[in-house]
């Protein structure tokens, strides 16, 4: 009799392996304590490396969800993480004063604001003097700069933009000058490459990502020789440059366990060699 137990015992405990059991029969798996939706939003300078970060980390607790992942600014993506509608915010621009204190900031890397036209355009290279004499107004037609005659149409950001202010901060060496007369606002990467393929006569001030880089209807110009290469941009060479952040709030009590551990991990090995490699 006791021998049939000990079968019987045995084979419950076979069957409760092959039935995907971790641990003992009738325990289940230990949940994971991060599991849930969890939003995070900002500036898209910096969604490539953002998204590099919470896709390692969603391999790490499959059970995790991160929604949003959008470009909607660096503005919005502090005043998101203050007031709690956003988990974690990602920004492409130092802190403003206003914002210190308010959120904590967590350094990320770099992205860069390049100079875009056509990919039809004949002028690939321009000088820093160049670009702010065409932004200004100074400069009007594509034959002063060796392109066929034609007006220059100038594409800029909205006030406040961080691909502006990176801009402003370069080729205006940080002055508040006037833009040109015909200039046109537009507010995201995604209108700007739209209005350049509209109007291939077009000039326009753009963030350097994923998307950016990829879209072939476009192409960056060299400044002053230098390429807007991802090598020129980590490396500094490239000066057209911003660094970027993640974003949380201030108060620890407001910041939940899962974004927690997630900062832990940025912060960690794993985290600084994915930083290394971006």
């Amino acid at each position: 009799m006791r021998s049939l137990r000990t079968y019987l015992l045995v084979v419950g405990v076979l069957l409760g392996a092959s039935c995907g059991g971790a641990g003992p029969i009738g325990v289940a798996p230990t949940a994971d304590p991060f599991a849930g939706q969890y939003i995070v939003n900002g500036g898209g300078g910096a969604l490539d490396n953002v998204k590099a970060f919470t896709d390692a980390f969603g391999k790490m607790h499959p059970s995790i969800t991160w929604q949003g992942l959008a470009d909607i600014g660096s503005d919005a993506g502090v005043n998101l993480a203050v007031s709690g509608e956003t988990d974690l915010g990602y920004i492409s621009r130092d802190l403003k004063d206003p914002e210190k204190g308010k959120v904590v900031s967590l350094a990320i890397g770099a992205s860069g604001t390049a100079v875009a036209v056509a990919a039809s355009n004949p002028v690939k290279s321009l000088t820093k003097d160049q670009v702010a004499k065409i932004f200004t107004g100074v400069i009007t037609d594509w034959k002063d700069i060796g392109g066929s005659p034609g007006k220059i149409r100038v594409l800029i950001r909205e006030s406040g933009a961080a691909t502006r202010s990176a801009f402003e901060a370069y080729f205006f060496d940080g002055k508040k000058l006037p833009y040109a007369p015909n200039a046109v606002e537009v507010t995201t990467i995604t209108e700007t490459v739209k209005a350049i393929n509209s109007f291939k006569e077009s000039i326009g001030m753009v963030t350097m990502n994923a998307s950016t880089f990829s879209d072939t209807t476009i192409a960056f110009t060299t400044i002053d020789g230098v390429a807007p290469s991802r090598e020129n941009l980590n490396s500094g060479k490239y000066q057209v440059r911003r660094p970027l952040y993640f974003v949380y709030n201030a108060d620890p009590t407001k910041v939940k366990p899962a974004i927690k551990a997630f900062i832990d991990f940025v912060k960690g090995p794993e985290g600084q060699k994915i930083l290394a490699g971006l």
